[in-house]
């Protein structure tokens, strides 16, 4: 594919807009990254300022390992030839400025995706079912902040016809900020939950932050909203763009019935759009999948593709699972599902555990960011436990209340443990052959790090 960004795109553009430029030898460029592990040949480097590390003392090392082009604060120790160099006092800013105007010269669609819990899921099958028609880019991994997103369009090309790109958030302005750059056609809103509450210290401010994005469309794009969440659907009234919504419980343009889960071999259900109605089968497994299927549907529809081409496209769409199935050397299935762990992602992925034939086991982390509502969540999902599993084993100071709620309400196999290593070890213990052991986590937690000690190859 031609069109990429280019070290002398950077090199004119970022010289226009008053930053100091050293530059380099004439390169595409096919990627960005803030972590100088990452650094492919071809990839840009942005070096910015974190908790515990400073990007800007690995500066040296990107170049080293391939990177054409860097963001930096500071001008390099060892100036390279290869190497295009972007000096700012604040590379957030930087890296901003740049994306918002590569993104104008790239003449692809961009659909936006927001929500609490979904968004990667929703992103990979969307993007997935546009690969049939379109050239599709999409933002790599979690690169859905304001330092991932602006390095997310680092891949985009003018030959993409649509990009989709996930929109998260940590603190208040930060969707607004995102559109900015991005100027999203599509607006997609999943849901809007309690996680990040402690951030932004309401559930009210975090509907406010999540509306950002059909708020910032123009009067040209769409909005396609869930019809079944209450806050969301209360912003349609306000918005001056077009509207589609999407549901299974409350009418909706795009309505999803007939629901049917298959386990581990997947999901099916009808989606309804006008007076057509037509089959849809996701190789996804968990019944928490649709929204984000007929969001997709929705969004299809909103770039101009009919709908039982979109419906057909989302059923043969190539998803990378977001589910990992695994066999332990035991002979038990481990569902690795520890990319992160909110109440809706946690409640439906112990929904689709209880319908397994098999013991089933659920090793469980914390839900992070839910403020005054931690109690709360860990208790209802502690409940949820007592009719999905047969034995759960659990670490962290908050699901002593998921624990306390699932002996409540009967479950005998239940435990706390102080730490991650010695509840694998416990659920290792325990499990056998045939059985299914589900593990789930708030990503700070790092539960990839006993997944060996659960295969068996540590």
């Amino acid at each position: 594919m031609s069109g990429e960004l280019t070290t002398a795109f950077v090199s004119t553009a970022m010289s226009g807009l008053g930053y100091e430029v050293l530059g380099g030898h004439a390169a595409p460029i096919f990627g960005g990254t803030a972590d100088s592990r990452l650094v492919k040949t071809g990839y840009l480097f942005s070096a910015f300022r974190g908790e515990r590390l400073n990007g800007n003392d690995y500066l040296e090392e990107a170049v080293t390992a391939g990177a054409v082009a860097t963001v930096s604060e500071r001008r390099p120790l060892r100036r390279e030839a290869n190497c295009t160099y972007v000096i700012g006092s604040d590379s957030r800013q930087t890296m901003a400025d740049l994306a918002r105007t590569w993104r104008a010269e790239c003449p692809a669609q961009v659909i936006g995706i927001t929500g609490t819990v979904g968004k990667t899921t929703a992103k990979e099958l969307l993007a997935g079912a546009l690969d049939s028609s379109y050239r599709t880019h999409r933002s790599p991994g979690n690169f859905n902040s304001r330092e991932g997103l602006p390095l997310a369009l680092c891949s985009l090309t003018k030959e993409h016809e649509i990009s989709v790109l996930e929109m998260a958030m940590d603190s208040a302005g930060e969707i607004a900020e995102l559109c900015d750059i991005a100027k999203p056609d599509v607006g997609i809103v999943l849901n809007i939950g309690r996680t990040h509450v402690s951030k932004l210290g309401s559930i009210e401010a975090i509907a406010a932050e999540k509306l950002a994005l059909p708020r910032e469309l123009s009067a040209k794009g769409t909005a396609v909203l869930n019809a079944d969440d209450s806050r969301v659907a209360a912003s349609i009234p306000e918005l001056s763009c077009k509207v589609l919504t999407f549901g299974i419980e409350n009418d909706a343009d795009v309505r999803g019935r007939n629901i049917r889960g298959h386990g581990l071999e997947g999901t099916e259900f009808d989606v309804t759009y006008g007076r057509k109605t037509v089959a849809v089968a996701l190789a996804i497994p968990g019944l928490h999948v649709v929204p984000a299927a007929l969001a997709s549907i929705a969004a299809m529809l909103a770039v101009g593709m009919r709908f039982p081409k979109a419906a057909e496209a989302v059923t043969n769409a190539n998803v990378p699972g977001r589910m990992n199935v695994a066999k332990s050397r035991k002979g038990f299935t481990i569902l690795d599902d520890r990319y992160n762990s909110s109440p809706a992602s946690l409640d439906g992925a112990l929904r689709m555990l209880g319908g397994l034939a098999g013991r089933r086991i659920a090793l469980l982390g914390e839900m992070a960011e839910l403020g005054e509502f931690s109690e709360e969540e860990h208790l209802a999902i502690g409940k949820l436990c007592a009719t999905t599993c047969d034995a759960v084993f659990a670490v962290g100071l908050l699901c002593q209340h998921l624990v306390d709620a699932a002996k409540e309400a009967g479950l005998e196999q239940v435990t706390w443990f102080p730490t991650k290593e010695a509840a694998a070890a416990a659920a290792l213990e325990f499990a056998s052959a045939g059985d299914y052991v589900l593990v789930k986590a708030s990503r700070g937690q790092a539960f990839e790090t006993v997944l060996p000690l659960l295969e068996g190859t540590a």
